[in-house]
């Protein structure tokens, strides 16, 4: 038995280990939400923009080293194993992150249901892989799907200390995971490509960065199981709200899992490398763009679901911040996809070109699903992802089975597109209805961005193919052209933007100037005085997207603090109430609650000395009559003061609270005292 530590000893390790494991499960503040959520984009953007780049340049190294039949055998022999993985983790993951309570039970409930579900579906895959062999017309595809089985294993051990860093927003994980698995990746595959070991190589490269990604979660995590206990209830409670996930999820990796397996199989071995290639350049941006959000997004939506405001307000913001980066993106691969992939790559790969520009649409599409997905998540309504799931097969096997024969890599490229647009619609649609937000505000943010990308992409491909030529040139020339087209491009979408959309170029600005900002050193004298905490968090008066007035959120600390505190509730529809949570806090916390009729106004003003010389009137009944000890205004009751009102048109509701059309309800509160 360990007794407990003498001073000046250290802590026994099992208390240091419990320690820590408590501090994996602990419940996230929201009390500084958006500060947060903003560092987490911010590290998610940078480090996304590192691992995105290491990615690239490992594509071009190894597609210079290996042919497009080798790269198309090594996606075909892995199909199997990207596709099972949903399985393994079973949507579990995203339920241990939305969950609110019995947080240690839930993590070691998770982590002994997808450890299971993680062997049986490697031992699934070893088992069919000559069926995948068989498929593909070659015993290459077979022996790399056997040998690749082991890594859906290694995979359902990461999902917990995963899933408990992003609950918790803790950054590690995009900080030093996310790089490290890219560097040894790409470290690895080239190195093994140059030696000679061809599409083992890729599969050695797996495995490295898998291992890699498994030791670095859990050291990173600080959780080990063993501190809560299986609970088959629970179990069954969170499968309920992963079942729709699994759905989602099953049809993304099924669509890639068809999409693969029909170019593979019709084409042949050497097309479907191209399609693995083309697929990868194309769903770079996308794909970044789309990790910083669902990774900061999720999470967050769930700790503000309960609270209407905020939710709309993030959701609009998010979608801003997303559409105005993932379109152009799209927008340009139409303009200089193939071009690009012939000058990178080279002429043999021109086939990657063909599907890089047929999923110009899959960026885009992909942003507008993935935030409705995370509202719909976040909010706890997983089974509405249902619909978007069965949008997305539908879409996929009647456009995949009408694209492919006719227009081949294209045609698949095409596809793709056309799934990830019907799908990303649907789920922004559903999403906006959770959120509470409205149609007209959400078109104020696309349509502007849409019509600059439009414009700034004709101009660009008839600069392109009409005097350019990247494709036909020297490399050195080409790549320089390619860069004026994307310069050009630029300035014409940002430009339109700013023009079409203030509000939009505003944002878009703001977000950039966010990101590079180097935070200011504090001097000596500032690091030793510490900053008092805010008494009241407001947010901007006005949203500079919608154009309407926000509400104010109060912290806990001006909950709890006994000095007088001023929240300002703006109206957020032209005129209404306080709303229920900030009167009842106030009458629950400073007085009893009394009835109150009739016209109370208060036009009461301050002089120089802060006391109120006005004359606030009530012909209702109550002590909230606009006068208090001293000539203080009362700091309590119903009519708690609205000092600094002008006299303008207004009116009591039912309740006896002032509604002013023209400036917003003001609640303040103060240290209780007895009038007698």
């Amino acid at each position: 038995m360990t007794g407990p530590a003498q001073p000046g000893e250290p802590a026994p390790t099992t208390t240091v280990a419990k320690d820590r494991t408590a501090e994996a499960t602990a419940q996230p503040s929201i009390d500084k939400l958006g500060k947060t959520l903003q560092r987490g984009a911010k590290i998610s953007a940078i480090v996304l923009v590192v691992t995105q780049s290491i990615s690239l340049i490992q594509t071009l190294a190894v597609a210079r080293l290996l042919s497009p039949a080798e790269v198309g055998a090594f996606t075909a022999g892995s199909i199997l194993a990207n596709f099972l993985v949903t399985f393994s983790e079973g949507g579990l993951r995203a339920a241990l992150i939305q969950r609110e309570d019995d947080l240690e039970d839930a993590a070691d409930t998770v982590f002994w249901v997808t450890l299971v579900n993680g062997v049986l579906m490697s031992g699934l895959a070893f088992a069919v892989s000559p069926l995948i062999g068989a498929f593909f017309g070659g015993d290459v595809a077979g022996a790399v799907c056997a040998a690749t089985a082991a890594v859906l294993t290694i995979h359902a051990l990461t999902n917990v200390p995963d899933g408990l860093m992003q609950r918790g927003f803790n950054f590690k994980r995009r900080m030093i995971v996310n790089p490290s698995t890219a560097v040894t990746f790409a470290g690895t595959a080239i190195a093994l490509s140059a030696l000679g070991f061809g599409v083992w190589g890729l599969v050695i490269a797996l495995y490295a960065s898998q291992i890699v990604t498994l030791v670095l979660t859990w050291w990173l995590a600080g959780w080990w199981p063993g501190r809560g206990r299986f609970n088959v209830a629970l179990w069954r409670e969170m499968a309920r709200f992963a079942l729709p996930l699994i759905a989602s999820e099953f049809a993304q990796k099924g669509r890639e899992f068809l999409e693969a397996g029909l170019t593979g199989r019709f084409l042949g071995q050497g097309p479907l490398g191209m399609y693995r290639y083309g697929r990868r350049i194309a769903t770079l941006p996308g794909t970044a763009i789309i990790q910083i959000a669902s990774y900061v997004l999720f999470p967050a939506f769930s700790r503000i679901a309960k609270d209407a405001g905020r939710l709309r307000r993030g959701f609009l913001r998010a979608m801003t911040a997303l559409w105005v980066t993932a379109l152009p993106a799209g927008a340009l691969l139409v303009a200089i996809g193939e071009p690009l992939v012939v000058v990178a790559l080279g002429e043999e790969w021109r086939g990657a070109g063909l599907v890089l520009m047929g999923m110009a649409a899959y960026g885009p599409g992909m942003a507008l699903g993935s935030i409705g997905k995370e509202a719909i998540k976040g909010t706890g309504r997983s089974r509405l992802l249902n619909w978007i799931t069965a949008t997305s097969l539908v879409v996929t096997v009647i456009a995949l089975f009408t694209l492919l024969p006719t227009l081949g890599l294209l045609g698949v490229g095409m596809a793709a597109s056309a799934e990830a647009m019907a799908a990303g619609s649907l789920a922004i649609g559903i999403g906006m209805r959770v959120a509470g937000v409205r149609v007209r505000d959400a078109l104020r943010v696309l349509l502007p961005v849409l019509v600059a990308g439009v414009v700034a992409l004709v101009a660009t491909s008839v600069l392109e193919n009409g005097f350019f030529h990247s494709d036909q040139r020297p490399i050195i020339v080409g790549i320089g052209l390619l860069i004026v087209d994307v310069l050009v491009f630029a300035g014409l979408y940002l430009g339109l933007l700013r023009i079409l959309s203030p509000s939009v170029s505003r944002e878009l600005y703001a977000g950039v100037r966010s990101t590079i900002k180097r935070p200011r050193k504090k001097s000596g004298a500032d690091a030793a005085t510490p900053e008092p905490a805010p008494e009241t968090v407001v947010e901007d008066a006005v949203d500079p997207i919608t154009g309407r007035p926000t509400e104010a959120i109060p912290s806990r600390q001006a909950a709890l603090d006994d000095a007088p505190t001023v929240v300002l509730i703006p109206s957020g529809a032209g005129r209404e109430t306080a709303p229920e949570w900030a009167v009842a806090m106030t009458e629950r916390l400073y007085a009893a609650p009394f009835a109150s009729h009739g016209n109370g106004h208060g036009n009461g003003h301050r002089n120089g000395n802060g006391h109120t010389n006005g004359n606030g009137h009530s012909n209702g009944h109550g002590p909230g009559n606009g006068h208090g000890p001293n000539g203080h205004p009362p700091a309590y009751g119903r009519h708690a003061a609205a000092p600094h009102r002008p006299p303008g048109p207004g009116r009591e509701d039912r309740e006896g609270r002032h509604v002013s059309r023209a400036q917003p309800l003001r609640v303040m509160r103060g240290t209780p005292r007895d009038d007698g």
